[in-house]
């Protein structure tokens, strides 16, 4: 093999090399679009996503003097939403990522590199996914919050979900997708809630209180939790609402940090 040849074929394997691992960093001053993208068949992984303003330079219209601003859930987003895509197309705006410093000028900034088989980073992250359900018919009363558990399992896969208390626990963060489903009496109502740390965050109203036959009732919530004690990333279910009697036919709970199981929504809007 010729020298030439030999220092063509180095500077190819380096070039390609820095190709593969070299992050990207890309900005989207407030309300703008715009998009991420692999060429040559590699893939997005995204390093670090912040909706806020850490850096009093980049988009500087408007107020920046707060440089501690960050979303909370930007980056988990951000990583539902491109990982393991060739584009991405994003939207900085607080519909999206919520607004964490009212009055500042917030912009997107997003880290990522181009990489070929995204699998390899998440293959050993265990899969956490429960079915569960209640074994008996419940009648509750008028105006009486109760916890309700659902105390038999199908699957339980992680044990992030405790059949004895009903309460599910974040093993690491995540978005999270819950989904419910009851079976209600005739003429009754029977209101549902998902609740963190005691705070509702998802409510199934099944109202079939003028109806005479059974009524079927399903609600799906998505929610962005922390991995950490229960206190802070406990899930439990309560039941509220007046002459209620009802067969509860299943919970089916369902979450992994595989991103590509899950169907992602686009943070692109309109």
């Amino acid at each position: 093999m010729s020298t030439l040849l030999r220092l063509v074929l180095l500077f190819l394997a380096i070039f390609f090399q820095k190709t593969n691992a070299t992050d990207q960093t890309v900005a989207l001053c407030a309300d703008q679009r715009g998009m991420i993208r692999c060429k040559n068949g590699l893939k997005i992984k995204i390093v670090s996503a912040n909706y806020g303003r850490t850096d009093d330079q980049v988009c500087p219209c408007g107020k920046t003097d707060t440089l501690t601003c960050r979303s909370k859930s930007s980056e988990i987003r951000v990583r539902w939403n491109c990982n393991g895509y060739a584009t991405c197309h994003l939207h900085a705006t607080s519909k999206h990522f919520g607004n964490p410093c009212a009055n500042i000028s917030k912009y997107l900034e997003i880290s990522y590199r181009c990489v070929r088989n995204i699998d390899n980073d998440i293959q050993d992250k265990p899969i956490i996914a429960f079915n569960a359900y209640i074994s008996k018919h419940l009648t509750l009363h008028r105006n009486t919050p109760v916890n309700v558990v659902y105390d038999k399992v199908f699957f339980n896969y992680g044990n992030a979900y405790n059949p004895h208390s009903g309460i599910f626990t974040a093993p690491s963060a995540g978005l999270y997708i819950f989904t419910w489903t009851s079976l209600v009496n005739p003429k009754s109502i029977f209101d549902a809630e998902i609740l963190i740390n005691a705070k509702r965050k998802g409510l199934g109203n099944c109202n079939n209180e003028g109806s005479p036959g059974f009524g079927n009732c399903a609600n799906t919530v998505p929610l962005v939790l922390k991995a950490g004690d229960k206190k802070k990333s406990s899930i439990s279910f309560q039941y509220r609402q007046e002459n209620i009697s009802c067969i509860p036919i299943g919970l089916f709970y369902h979450v992994t940090l595989n991103w590509h199981i899950l169907r992602r929504p686009s943070l692109a809007s309109g």
